[in-house]
């Protein structure tokens, strides 16, 4: 007997196409990505959670620290210096500031420090700089007073600004304006004259300053800017009154001060009225004598 043969059918194994190959990988990271985005929360809470913490901590020691300042009397304040100044006094600005030796250096706002100081209508600038551990310093800078008003029986000290920076009975050796149109209720310390004596006061400079080329400023005692198209200055100790006329240009009053100078030498030792409100090129300059 034939021995039988049995034949059992085996499909050979496939080759892996790229397909399969991409579709596996495809599977796989699928199955990778969950887990991959649950650690990565957890390392983003976990951070923040941290940073947390360290912000806290720095606001804890920051906190700590301005206490130990606070309370430390290094930080007292043992001098406090004073610049710029020429006419308030180093204790008159100490004492406008409010500052107080052995106070906290910290403990003050320096805007209202420099509030309290400007104040004083003298004082144009003012600057508070701490310098640690325990010096304070103030730098001012002042107005000066270049003219005054006649008010009352007393005088209004003003700038070339026309701020009102003092009344008093003292009279000072500078001029006089005469004919201001400032309303008598506003003359106070710190306010300033109005518009239209304003614009006088910008023509009253140009005289003053060429005057001083000349070296006439000193002799001038009054202005008269009571008229703005016909100033007039009065030299006191030469007893003589000079008038301007407009005075609108600068070069124009250096060229009249510069006659004027050459009147004053011809004329010394009379009294009398200067003519200087003339066209210099084609009128003469008058020199009218006080007779009596």
């Amino acid at each position: 007997m034939e021995d039988d043969e049995i034949i059992i059918g085996i499909t050979p194994p496939q080759k892996e196409t790229k397909k399969t190959k991409n579709n596996k990988k495809e599977n796989t990271s699928k199955n990778k990505t969950p887990s991959k985005k649950k650690r990565t929360n957890t390392t983003i809470k976990n951070n923040s959670r941290k940073n947390i913490v360290k912000a806290i901590g720095i606001i804890l020691l920051l906190m700590l620290l301005m206490i130990i300042l606070l309370s430390s009397s290094l930080f007292n304040i043992k001098a406090i210096e004073v610049s710029g100044n020429k006419k308030l006094s180093n204790e008159k600005i100490i004492s406008l500031s409010s500052l107080e030796l052995y106070s906290h250096i910290l403990k003050f706002n320096k805007s209202k420090i420099v509030e309290k100081i400007k104040e004083n209508a003298y004082i144009e600038k003012a600057k508070v700089t701490r310098i640690y551990p325990n010096t304070v310093s103030i730098e001012v800078e002042e107005r000066e007073v270049r003219y005054m008003l006649q008010f009352a029986d007393s005088y209004v000290y003003i700038n070339n600004q026309g701020y009102m920076l003092e009344i008093s009975n003292e009279k000072l050796p500078v001029p006089v304006l005469v004919g201001f149109t400032t309303d008598l209720s506003n003359i106070k310390t710190g306010n300033r004259v109005n518009v239209d004596d304003l614009k006088k006061l910008n023509t009253v400079i140009k005289i003053y300053d060429s005057a001083k080329l000349n070296e006439l400023n000193e002799l001038i005692t009054k202005i008269d800017i009571s008229n703005s198209k016909d100033y007039s200055i009065e030299l006191e100790s030469k007893g003589k009154i000079v008038y301007l006329g407009e005075c609108l240009d600068y070069s124009d009053l250096k060229t009249r001060m510069l006659y004027l100078k050459s009147i004053l030498e011809k004329s010394e030792g009379k009294s009398g009225e200067i003519f200087l409100d003339v066209d210099l090129n084609s009128e003469k300059i008058r020199f009218k004598e006080k007779i009596g």
